[in-house]
C-alpha cells in the first residue's frame, strides 16, 4: 500500500494541473472576448483628407520702450540739476539738459592749456611772417580770432609739406589736438537727451558726489515701442515677419493689432523658447507693461483629431487592409481636447473615435466598419 500512495499523488497533480489550466484558459478566452470588439458592434473610421488647418498660438510678453538708455557717469564731481529737475517722469525735449556734473575745476584746466596754445601760436607767427610770408594769412586770422571762451576751431590747412614740418616742429598741432581732448571730456560734464523722452529711472540727487563709471538713472521715449513674446520652439516655425498679431491688455477695453517685426534664431537657453519681437505705436502704453498676444497661422497639409485618439508615442490606428496598424504622427499642437496633426496618407481609413479592444495588428471585416464623414473627426 505505502508504495502505491507515490503514484496516487503524482495523479492528482497531473489531474489537478489539467483542471487549473483549462480555468485559467477558460478565463484568458473570456477576458479576450470582452476586449475584442464584438460582431455586432460597429468600429468607426474616416476616410483622411489633408487640408489647411488654421490655429492660434498664444504669447506673453513684456513692453519695452525702443529707445532706452542707461546713464552712467563719465566724469567724477558733484551732481547738479540741469534745466528741471532730475527726477522719475520728468519730461525732457530733445537737446536740453538733463543734468550737469560741476565742472567748474576742470573748465578753469581747459582754459588754462588753451591760454598756453594761443601763446605758442602767437610766439610762431614772427617766424611764420618771416620764412612763409604767403601762408602767413591764414595763420594770422586764426590767432586774431582766437577765443578761449568758445571751442576750437580747426587748424589752417598746411599748404605744403615744408610749411607743415615748419608747424608741427613747434608743437602747435599736438598741443592743439591736446586741448581737443580736454574739450570732449568737458563736454562730458554736461548730459543732453539724445530724444524726447522721460526720466524712468533716477539714482542721483543734487549735491552728491558722483564717481566715474556710477550709474546716474535711465530716460526712455515714449512713443515707441517693442514687445518681446516668448513662444514654444514648435509653435516658432510657423511664425513670420509682417505677420498679424492681436494684443489684449488687462487694462484695455479694446485690442491692438500689431506686426511681427522680427523672430529670433536663436533659442533662449534658460526657457528654451524663441523670442519673437512686435513694433507699437501708442501712447496709452508704458514701460514695462505685461501683454497677451494672439497669432492665427495657417498650417498645411494637416487634420484636426481628438487628442484622446493618440497614445503616448504620438501614434494613430489606421486601417489598411482590414488590419489595424498604429502610424506615428507628427504632432503640431494641442488645443484643449483636440491636436493637430501631420504625416497620414490622404486616404486613409483612421479610426475616428476610442474603441475599446482594439490593438495592433488586429483583423477586422468590412462589415464591421462604419464610415462616418470627416467633419465627425474635425
Amino acid at each position: 500500500m505505502s508504495k502505491v500512495k507515490p503514484y496516487i499523488i503524482a495523479v492528482v497533480i497531473v489531474i489537478a494541473g489539467i483542471v487549473i489550466g483549462r480555468l485559467l484558459g477558460s478565463g484568458n478566452s473570456q477576458q479576450q472576448e470582452r476586449a475584442v470588439p464584438k460582431k455586432n458592434d460597429q468600429v468607426p473610421v474616416t476616410r483622411v483628407t489633408n487640408s489647411a488647418v488654421s490655429r492660434t498660438i498664444v504669447m506673453n510678453g513684456k513692453v519695452e520702450a525702443v529707445k532706452k538708455i542707461e546713464i552712467f557717469a563719465e566724469v567724477s564731481g558733484v551732481f547738479v540739476d540741469g534745466t528741471k529737475p532730475f527726477r522719475e517722469g520728468r519730461r525732457f525735449s530733445k537737446g536740453e539738459v538733463l543734468l550737469r556734473i560741476d565742472d567748474g575745476v576742470y573748465r578753469n584746466t581747459v582754459l588754462s592749456e588753451k591760454s598756453a596754445l594761443l601763446n605758442q601760436m602767437t610766439l610762431l607767427m614772427p617766424d611764420l611772417l618771416i620764412d612763409f610770408p604767403e601762408h602767413a594769412g591764414p595763420w594770422k586770422r586764426y590767432v586774431d580770432n582766437f577765443s578761449i571762451q568758445r571751442s576750437l576751431r580747426p587748424l589752417p590747412p598746411a599748404a605744403n609739406d615744408r610749411l607743415r614740418n615748419y608747424v608741427a616742429a613747434r608743437n602747435i598741432y599736438g598741443k592743439y589736438f591736446a586741448v581737443r581732448s580736454m574739450e570732449e571730456m568737458l563736454g562730458k560734464y554736461t548730459i543732453t537727451a539724445p530724444f524726447d523722452g522721460v526720466v524712468t529711472v533716477s539714482e542721483a540727487n543734487p549735491g552728491i558726489l558722483v564717481r566715474n563709471g556710477q550709474k546716474i538713472g535711465e530716460f526712455a521715449a515714449t512713443t515707441a515701442f517693442e514687445l518681446g513674446l516668448s513662444v514654444a520652439v514648435r509653435d516658432a516655425g510657423f511664425i513670420r515677419q509682417g505677420d498679424r498679431v492681436l494684443l489684449s491688455f488687462d487694462d484695455f477695453d479694446d485690442d491692438i493689432e500689431a506686426t511681427v517685426a522680427r523672430v529670433n534664431e536663436a533659442i533662449d537657453p534658460n526657457t528654451q523658447t524663441v523670442a519673437v519681437y512686435v513694433l507699437l505705436n501708442d501712447s496709452r502704453l508704458k514701460d514695462g507693461m505685461y501683454v497677451s498676444a494672439s497669432l492665427s497661422v495657417q498650417v498645411d497639409d494637416a487634420l484636426i483629431i481628438p487628442r484622446e485618439l493618440l497614445d503616448r508615442e504620438s501614434r494613430l490606428f489606421v486601417l489598411r487592409d482590414s488590419v489595424f496598424t498604429l502610424l506615428p504622427v507628427e504632432v503640431v499642437s494641442f488645443d484643449g481636447n483636440t491636436a493637430i496633426v501631420r504625416g497620414i496618407p490622404d486616404g486613409s481609413s483612421l479610426l475616428s473615435e476610442p474603441v475599446e479592444g482594439v490593438y495592433d495588428g488586429m483583423v477586422i471585416s468590412e462589415s464591421s466598419l462604419s464610415v462616418q464623414k470627416q467633419s465627425a473627426v474635425d
